[in-house]
């Protein structure tokens, strides 16, 4: 039995939360939150602490800590439950920025302790589908992938959380809303950096310390990308999507979670309805994976040295917008 705590029980803590409740060989053993949380009374087990480090020098059972705080703080309370002993699964991103990712690797290396980070939308069948046709070289070279994130977050998203929309904890919109569809790339292909990046705030002036859309070059291996995003649409989510323009095929995939196959016209793999799910949250795929892993001593996809990469593009991205610099 995997023994995990939660570090931050907002609303992604209460997703984890759910997710270990869901995975055989899962068991959640405490909760550290500023707020004692109000649970059903078949987990009336549950320690609860009011910080860290009240948890940390009490705790003897934890096997993996479950780091849901503000994206600002994760290096910080990733690297403190290192040194006491524990494994981390830290939600996206893993820090805002390289140097604070390398440290928490380099703390998990030098304990004998492993990290992982939440990116739970490399178990969706669409994408996993995606993967291994490229894997296989079934689409033969890979002109350019197009990826579009046309979202919503208004004025109420961002006075929900005091931490939302500051430079400092959020670190902008492509760490906290579409990292996801960065980190995808990473699992498609070896190497993916960033060229150009531009950054416009629409309608979140006084809002957020950073724009809310953008367009953005990238090479992976070597494709030519292009993404767009947006937090300023209307109303509502729009759309997510991800085209892979082909020597042997067209390829989209969508929908926020990715979990839909849109359009596939290939000349190797067939394609079935059946790849699209109605499953949108993949955690517990997530969850899952970790406890194998752990249990298994073996590899995993969710292994945070997966997740350098992503902090590294996000980081040059941010960097060129904001001094205008663009890498041929």
């Amino acid at each position: 039995m995997i023994k995990f705590s939660i570090l931050g029980f907002g609303h992604i803590g209460k997703v984890h939360y759910q997710a270990i409740k869901e995975t055989v060989g899962a068991k959640l053993v405490a909760i550290i939150d500023l707020v004692e949380p109000i649970l059903e009374e078949s987990t009336a087990n549950i320690d609860y602490y009011t910080s860290l480090e009240h948890f940390l020098e009490n705790d003897t059972e934890t096997n993996v800590v479950v780091i849901a705080t503000p994206n600002g703080m994760h290096h910080i309370h990733a690297i403190s439950c290192l040194q006491a002993g524990k494994n981390v699964l830290i939600e996206k991103p893993m820090a805002l920025d390289i140097e604070n990712a390398k440290a928490i690797l380099a703390t998990a290396e030098e304990n004998n302790k492993r990290v992982f980070s939440s990116m739970q939308l490399r178990f969706s069948p669409v994408v996993q589908y995606v993967k291994n046709a490229l894997d296989q070289k079934a689409l033969g070279e890979i002109y350019m992938v197009n990826i579009q994130c046309f979202w919503n977050r208004n004025k109420n998203y961002y006075k929900l959380r005091d931490w939302h929309g500051s430079e400092e904890m959020d670190g902008g919109v492509l760490f906290t809303q579409f990292s996801h569809f960065i980190d995808i790339m990473n699992f498609w292909f070896d190497d993916v950096k960033c060229l150009s990046s531009v950054q416009y705030n629409f309608n979140h002036q006084g809002i957020t310390e950073f724009g809310d859309s953008g367009k953005l070059e990238f090479k992976a291996d070597s494709a030519h990308g292009h993404m767009v995003y947006t937090t300023a649409t209307f109303n509502k989510n729009f759309e997510s999507t991800i085209t892979i323009i082909a020597e042997k095929g067209t390829i989209k995939i969508g929908d926020q979670y990715l979990n839909k196959l849109l359009y596939a016209d290939l000349k190797h793999l067939c394609c079935s309805d059946k790849l699209t799910t109605e499953q949108k949250n993949f955690h517990p795929n997530a969850m899952n994976e970790i406890v194998e892993a752990l249990t298994e001593n073996k590899p995993s996809i969710l292994d945070g040295k997966y997740a350098l990469n992503l902090v590294q593009f996000i980081t040059d991205a941010n960097e060129m917008a904001a001094n205008e610099i663009i890498i041929e």
